[in-house]
């Protein structure tokens, strides 16, 4: 996996150093979530899989009540600012991809905390000052309809996407960019660009969320689908749909960080559970999802993930996304829902 080593070395340990001062201790957060008595969960993560982890959380502390909201990037964002220009604070934890957490903590919308569990967490996804932790990876993949295509046939190669046979049969999620942004950087701008167009030409099905893209591959709305999510299609795999997923090489990677609000009416509470998120037991359950786990010592249920190439996506690309969606919209236009 591709990680500036060297940096999240040192931010490690400074991690590891600052955390006995910085964290409450487990018996403090337990007394003052008492008083609390409540929790509320800003999240991305599927509705079915989300109440698991909450009631598994509930079952460890049941005196804390948990409320939800659920809502995908910019939506779940867009929700955060509106509240925070009309001053008004109802989150404890936010759970979303990294670059809700970039622009949250750019805008000391996030609370610096240091979990003990930071320690057992793989380096590259903590923050190096302890505004986030990322709960879980998110690799990109390519999702194909078993039933429409034989393994061999799934294009992979980026010359492979722009075979004139694939016209009109690709869906793609219209709301990322980070994919789009990652390629042209690496293939450099201009020769980025002019390959984004060839692709663009290709008149992608684009809608909003990779779980209604999903459910369309497997119902035979298209048979291929660009920049999916390996966890969704292995979801809708073991739930008995015709579909499976190939990676690229390199497999480009986002990730899923959890950070307390900076205004958290219950900071307690929250701090538990960022702490259970982060812990063996959390990580446990997001893995048996089929979810790749970010805890050292932790492995993915999923066949085949751990021979994958990895390259992370850079947090601070976050600084460039307005340009890049607009890039991205120019050339693949607008999701029809």
């Amino acid at each position: 996996m591709f990680i500036k080593r060297k940096l999240y070395f040192c931010a490690f340990f400074l991690l590891v150093l600052t955390t006995k001062t910085q964290a409450d201790d487990q018996e403090s957060l337990i007394d003052g979530a008492k008083k609390e008595d409540s929790l509320v969960l800003y999240s991305s993560m599927t509705v079915d899989q989300a109440q698991k982890l909450n009631d598994a959380f509930k079952a460890k502390y049941p005196f804390i009540q948990i409320g939800m909201f659920r809502a995908v990037g910019e939506r779940l964002l867009t929700k955060i600012m509106t509240e925070a220009q009309a001053g008004k604070v109802d989150f404890d934890v936010v759970q979303s991809a990294e670059t809700q957490a970039y622009f949250l903590k750019k805008r000391n919308l996030l609370a610096r905390y240091l979990s003990p569990e930071v320690r057992n967490i793989q380096h590259g996804f903590f923050d190096s000052e302890g505004f986030w932790s990322a709960v879980y990876m998110m690799t990109n993949v390519i999702g194909y309809n078993t039933r429409m295509l034989k393994r061999s046939e799934v294009p992979t190669s980026d010359d492979d996407l722009l075979n004139p046979k694939w016209r009109g049969k690709i869906g793609m999620d219209g709301t990322k960019p980070e994919w789009f942004a990652w390629k042209v950087k690496r293939l450099g701008e201009e020769k980025g660009l002019a390959y984004m167009r060839k692709l663009g030409a290709q008149e992608f099905h684009l809608y909003s969320g990779l779980t209604i893209l999903t459910g369309l591959l497997a119902a035979g709305e298209f048979p291929l689908v660009l920049n999916t999510y390996l966890h969704n299609v292995e979801d809708a795999k073991r739930k008995g749909a015709p579909v499976d997923w190939l990676a690229q090489d390199p497999v480009f990677t986002k990730f899923q960080p959890i950070g307390v609000g900076a205004k958290a009416p219950h900071p307690k509470s929250a701090k538990l559970f960022v702490n259970f998120m982060l812990s063996e037991q959390g990580q446990k359950i997001i893995a048996a999802f089929g979810r790749m786990p970010t805890r050292r010592g932790l492995t993915s249920t999923i066949q085949g993930a751990e021979k994958l190439n990895y390259v992370v996506d850079e947090i601070g690309a976050g600084d460039d996304y307005n340009k890049n969606y607009e890039q991205f919209r120019k050339i693949f236009g607008a999701p029809n829902q």
